[in-house]
């Protein structure tokens, strides 16, 4: 998933911005130093993993069953 961050030239701290926010260098300021020398770093980040239950597994096989009168 591609993405985008800056990073500070300063303490070469990584931050991202909320998604929709244009890309200015000139109007930020680095969360961690309050420097305002950013560099525009594109990433890579890897997708997210999607998990899935394979065919055979069977639910409710390992629970106990219910004593009557309990909740």
């Amino acid at each position: 998933m591609p993405g985008s961050e800056y990073e500070c030239a300063e303490c070469r701290h990584r931050f991202r911005t909320p998604d929709g926010v244009p890309h200015d260098t000139r109007s930020l300021m680095c969360p961690a130093c309050g420097s305002i020398d950013l560099t525009l770093m594109d990433v890579e980040r890897p997708r997210p993993p999607v998990m899935r239950a394979r065919e055979d597994a069977v639910v409710g096989k390992w629970a106990r069953p219910r004593e009557p009168g309990t909740s």
